[in-house]
């Protein structure tokens, strides 16, 4: 495409991308893609190099606080027109499914929050609903990209239900989890009900005392050089940098072209050494992931803490395009890794090329939480008032299975969880790999349940062996949690069982709360099951505002 472009469309082009991108760092907070220039809050520098031919650079004042953004376009690399490049792995989305054919659900616990942040991202940047009815978009905005709908692969709605906090009850005394139930009618749909499941973990470790070695890995290639890429990486660090103390230990690896190990076992006190090694960072080259994972693997593994935290913090764009660069590839060589006992929680940064795929694989198989840090408020919660969460181990291989009463439930569907569901088998098999969760921490699985005697179709052909729904009990379903815990390696079970009388009229703010998110992903994916969404019904449900979430509905 770009051979069959004048100079002057493929500039003009690239700075309305430029513009839709320049987001300030320091803020999460709504910015719609029709905003006036002139009316935005000045930011730092985009820079996007496109072909040899091009050698635009060109500036734009705010009216007021001096530069609103400046974009160089130069020669290094060599971009065509279609430049946004971003992958996500494909999502299908769970149906119906018989109770009477399949009565477990089973799922691999996840805690990761990096959909959400991503689809703000997206959202701020004037990406739009699939769906016509819901687009109310100005189609004469010459400041919006008119193709850029929100991909389905990118929406994860567990991870956006994971990304808010909600008032779910403390572990009982001798208990390492609590589990939180709500049951109410369907907000979207009058045939079903809507089922929450909330876990949340104790707040003590013996992890934490013990001390951390974490690794930074920091991806420095050339796709790194953006403010919403390395200088916003530099600034994260920064945050978690201030929360180290004396019995953590601090090393750099960076990778690009190559590997380089750029500070080793500092102390966490000695944040100037740390941040000095951090902001001498500069981004070039191409992008060899596979030596910059061998180098960290191998430092974290010199600097192990029995008893302690070992962790690796890898910080990228994902777009690994030398030595290992497929996900199948990345899957295999992480997953032999954590045998080591060293954790990998992933932190992506930026857009454009951004590979969510690639980034989300390293994270699930390196027994490690997955994060996407779109501005410095972000980072203050990942790393501020989430750090021993998102950083300390507390229970590996966490697995939810829920079995249905067939004499009181007709079918349900699992909400979201489209990459994390195991074999029914597998939940009690502790040789299967599971998600992994830390003090201090929330996650909810939610389901659409279609009780026995509702009207509600399910499809399906009649099976000749089957027999009937038995009788006798009136328990809906029972819950049972299975993790192995980090403090004395035992594999440890928690159940509990729902009957009617968990159902009740009005189930809480949490759970309207969550109600409305679920809508919003459907509504983002353009859900068959979406039944009557819509945004209005969202921001009902919403109540008041948390965490932005009523900001990113009304850029929509």
């Amino acid at each position: 495409m770009a051979n069959t472009l004048s100079f002057r469309q493929r500039a003009l082009a690239l700075i309305m991308a430029g513009t839709l991108m320049a987001t300030p760092l320091s803020a999460c907070g709504r910015q719609r893609a029709n905003e006036p220039v002139g009316e935005s809050k000045p930011t730092q520098t985009v820079s996007a190099p496109m072909s040899e031919e091009v050698g635009l650079y060109e500036t734009m004042d705010a009216a007021e606080g001096g530069a609103y953004t400046s974009y160089s376009y130069g020669s290094e690399y060599d971009y065509d027109m279609d430049f946004n490049t971003e992958e996500y792995a494909p999502l299908d989305e769970t149906g119906f499914v018989s109770v009477l054919t399949r009565p477990l659900s089973t799922v691999s616990a996840d805690v990761d929050t990096a959909s959400w942040c991503n689809l703000r991202r997206m959202v701020r940047q004037g990406y739009g609903l699939a769906s016509g009815a819901e687009d109310e978009r100005d189609e004469v905005d010459p400041y919006y990209y008119y193709d850029d709908v929100i991909p389905t692969g990118a929406v994860r709605i567990e991870e956006m239900l994971n990304y808010f906090t909600y008032n779910y009850a403390a572990p009982k005394e001798g208990e390492r989890f609590s589990i939180t139930p709500s049951l109410g009618r369907c907000p979207w749909n009058p045939d079903t009900e809507l089922l929450t499941l909330g876990f949340a973990t104790a707040p003590e470790t013996k992890a934490a005392d013990a001390g951390s070695n974490l690794v930074f890995l920091i991806d420095v290639s050339g796709s790194m050089d953006s403010p919403d890429k390395l200088d916003l990486l530099k600034a994260s660090f920064a945050k978690l940098v201030d929360q180290l103390d004396e019995n953590d230990r601090v090393s750099i690896v960076t990778y690009a072209s190559g590997e380089e190990l750029v500070l080793e076992g500092a102390k966490g006190t000695d944040a100037r050494k740390i941040m000095r090694a951090i902001r001498s960072l500069r981004a070039d080259g191409s992008t060899n992931g596979e030596r910059g994972l061998e180098l960290a693997y191998e430092v974290a593994e010199r600097n192990f803490i029995e008893g302690g935290v070992n962790r690796i913090v890898m910080a990228s764009d994902g777009d690994l395009n030398v030595g290992m660069t497929s996900t199948s590839d990345l899957h295999d060589y992480v997953e032999k890794k954590r045998e080591t006992g060293v954790y990998l929680s992933v932190l992506g940064f930026g857009s454009g090329n951004y590979k969510d795929d690639k980034m989300e694989t390293l994270a699930d198989k390196g027994n490690g939480s997955y994060h996407y840090i779109d501005c410095e408020d972000e980072a203050e919660r990942v790393f501020g008032e989430r750090l021993c969460a998102n950083l300390v181990p507390f229970a590996d291989d966490v697995k939810v299975q829920v079995e249905f009463n067939p004499a009181q439930v007709k079918a349900y569907r699992l909400i979201g969880y489209e990459n994390r569901g195991l074999a029914d088998e597998d939940f009690r098999d502790d040789k299967v790999d599971a998600g992994d969760v830390g003090p201090s921490a929330q996650f909810t699985v939610a389901y659409e349940i279609v009780r026995a005697d509702s009207e509600f179709e399910v499809g399906g052909s009649d099976l000749k062996y089957q027999e009937s729904a038995p009788t006798g009990s009136d328990e809906w379903l029972t819950a049972t949690l299975r993790y192995r815990s980090f403090d004395d390696g035992e594999v440890h079970e928690q159940a509990m069982a729902l009957g009617e009388d968990a159902w009740v009229e009005n189930p809480g703010e949490d759970w309207s709360f969550q109600a409305a998110v679920i809508e919003l992903g459907m509504l983002m994916r353009d859900s068959e099951y979406a039944g009557t969404s819509s945004l209005d019904e969202v921001r009902t449900l919403a109540g008041t505002d948390r965490d932005g979430f009523l900001d990113v509905v009304e850029s929509l």
